[in-house]
């Protein structure tokens, strides 16, 4: 209660089926962008680029249930769902069609959702090193131990947050990793990621997640010829790179070689779920694209954006 007090919502608070969701929303002018977070994210993971975007377009930036300040629901939430809430949110706010989705990670899936549900309100959709449909079976027979590992978490994430041990222990501290974020938003982000709510969202999105290691789960959809980018951050799948990562951290070089051709392959079937797409490898950047090559990001984004505003 005490950091929720020292670190309020930057944005506006606006109810959605009775759940209150936080909307940050700056800048005006067309395209709108709306950024999609990834897994267990908030606004403040888009701190880097969201404000620069906003000095040519309105840029709205959302939290879903449970996370950064929005109210918790106690139900899983399939990507249709989510995509329903963000519509919704969007309306109630007086936010008009069309929009220009940006997903990261997650969020990637969340946007398509949103596109199959609400075609004729989407101009077009930017993919940040987004997940695949199918990623957890494609990485399975070589992640097999993380993904047991994140089973274990799963069961007992909740609980230890609820009596205090996730912040004791500073599992869910935003400054544990070198971070280019400020250090205020750290702490803002550290704050809102040390809620109860937080972990029981967190464990719902990887509930539904994990779904895609049944081989009966479909492929992504096709996007027709909405006009489509891919952001691949080049780390990930530089063989190089990720070879002397690996050594230098004591992991399997040949498995981490085969994820990194997993995760190619994977960013290049996104990229052809399109017919009027482009890949674009961001160089010297890990999977938060928007911050570790925050100006890239906003060059390629504000790029993408800048024809579909002369629509």
């Amino acid at each position: 209660m005490a950091d929720l007090a020292a670190f309020p919502p930057p944005g506006r608070m606006i109810s959605v089926n009775g759940v209150k969701l936080h909307l940050y929303r700056i800048g005006s002018g067309s395209p709108t962008l709306v950024l999609e977070a990834g897994l267990g994210e908030n606004v403040l993971s888009w701190h880097p680029v969201q404000a620069k975007l906003a000095q040519t377009m309105r840029v709205c930036a959302y939290d879903r249930p449970g996370l950064g300040w929005s109210d918790p629901v106690d139900t899983a939430i399939h990507p249709e769902d989510v995509a329903k809430n963000l519509h919704t949110l969007l309306n109630d706010a007086g936010i008009t069609p069309p929009f220009v989705l940006v997903g990261h990670s997650r969020g990637g899936i969340y946007v398509r959702a949103f596109y199959h549900q609400f075609p004729e309100d989407t101009q077009g959709i930017v993919l940040v090193d987004s997940t695949h449909e199918q990623s957890p079976m494609h990485q399975y027979p070589y992640a097999s131990w993380d993904y047991r590992k994140q089973a274990i978490q799963i069961a007992v994430a909740e609980p230890l947050s609820r009596i205090g041990l996730v912040r004791l222990l500073g599992i869910a501290d935003a400054d544990r990793k070198p971070s280019p974020l400020p250090a205020a938003i750290l702490a803002a982000k550290t704050a809102v990621q040390n809620r109860t709510d937080t972990a029981h969202a967190v464990v719902n999105e990887i509930a539904v997640m994990r779904r895609g290691l049944d081989p009966a789960t479909p492929p992504p959809g096709s996007l027709g010829n909405l006009v489509l980018l891919v952001l691949t951050a080049g780390n990930l799948v530089d063989l190089d790179y990720v070879a002397r990562e690996a050594e230098r951290s004591g992991k399997d070089v040949e498995a981490e070689k085969a994820l990194a051709k997993i995760q190619q392959a994977e960013q290049d079937e996104l990229v052809h779920l399109s017919s009027h797409s482009r890949l674009i490898i961001v160089s010297n950047s890990g999977h938060f694209i928007m911050q570790d090559q925050a100006d890239e990001f906003v060059g390629a984004v504000s790029e993408f954006a800048k024809p579909l505003a002369q629509k």
